[in-house]
């Protein structure tokens, strides 16, 4: 007791304090000591868990029916294409897109990414089938555009990535937890991932932020796979100005008529008996005289000239 009022004292003539005050002080401070010691028990808000948890867009699958193919043409050789679309699939609505051959020869994924058609996105991350049309002017034996071999094969590598399709994703660094094994980037014969991955390690983050955009539409019942195929032929106009644009003013002048045509009558899409899905469009298109692609590591060719080159190298 006799340490207890000494060192009140001390307090109050260090802070100037009376010794009463010096004493309510001191015991408020060994009080609050006291109470730091004992654990609170931890408060429940009950309001709080009668809030409705907000459920997040991904969560939130987009059911139809059926799922109808998309169409796309690719300019502007692919305008080549809209007369025989007009012609057997008259009741489709056709797309447009850019993708540059130029670009696709100098390398430039940075910009032939920044003009991808958001439609098209829109339509892979909901896992809506694609088919894009173009005309290749390069190769006179097989036709295939170059905006397919290396700009589709790795505009589809780009979005498998930061979507985590065809077996990419964050679980595992070498293919999804179900199974599925990473799908290569196969250019005409090589295998091209590392070459690609380092393009994307390049990108710029808006472009970035414009790929992973479309991530919040991606349905939990997506299948996890670009349902994306190239339909392609050898053209006749290459660099004839003037028929492209004959051609596809016409195309858009006879679509705006039909349409105003259908305007009275807006279930004759539904009841014309077609099979839109992917596989009958694969088959009718090959009847037409289109060359399809599925992806370089889809092109049994392709696969062929990876296992000669490997077998020769050991």
């Amino acid at each position: 007791r006799a340490l207890t009022i000494k060192t009140m004292a001390t307090l109050a003539s260090s802070h100037f304090l009376s010794p009463a005050v010096a004493a309510s002080s001191f015991h408020r401070r060994h009080l609050c000591q006291r109470c730091r010691k004992r654990k609170r028990a931890p408060t429940t808000n009950k309001k709080s868990s009668n809030r409705p948890i907000p459920i997040p867009l991904s969560a939130l699958s987009i059911e139809e029916e059926k799922q109808d193919v998309s169409h796309f043409i690719n300019l502007k050789n692919g305008i080549e294409a809209l007369p025989v679309l007009r012609e057997h699939f008259p009741h489709k609505h056709i797309n447009f897109m850019r993708m540059q051959s130029t670009l696709c020869e100098r390398g430039d994924m940075e910009k032939i990414m920044l003009e991808v058609d958001a439609n098209l996105l829109l339509k892979l991350a909901t896992d809506r089938p694609c088919v894009i049309y173009d005309y290749g002017s390069r190769s006179e034996e097989t036709g295939l555009p170059r905006s397919f071999w290396y700009g589709l094969e790795s505009m589809m590598y780009f979005l498998r990535h930061e979507w985590g399709f065809d077996g990419y994703g964050e679980e595992d660094n070498i293919g999804c937890t179900d199974g599925r094994r990473r799908r290569e980037v196969v250019l005409r014969g090589k295998k091209c991932t590392k070459e690609i991955e380092r393009k994307r390690t390049f990108f710029s983050k808006s472009l970035k932020k414009k790929i992973r955009y479309y991530r919040q539409f991606i349905p939990e019942t997506h299948s996890r796979e670009l349902k994306v195929i190239g339909a392609y032929k050898l053209t006749a106009h290459d660099g004839d100005r003037e028929y492209y644009k004959e051609t596809l003013n016409e195309h858009l002048r006879i679509q705006s008529s039909t349409s105003r045509s259908r305007s009275h009558d807006d279930d004759r899409n539904d009841d014309n008996g077609d099979d839109d899905s992917l596989e009958a469009t694969i088959e009718k298109l090959e009847q037409l005289g289109f060359k399809i692609f599925h992806g370089g590591d889809r092109e049994q060719e392709w696969l062929d000239m990876i296992k000669s080159s490997s077998s020769s190298s050991t």
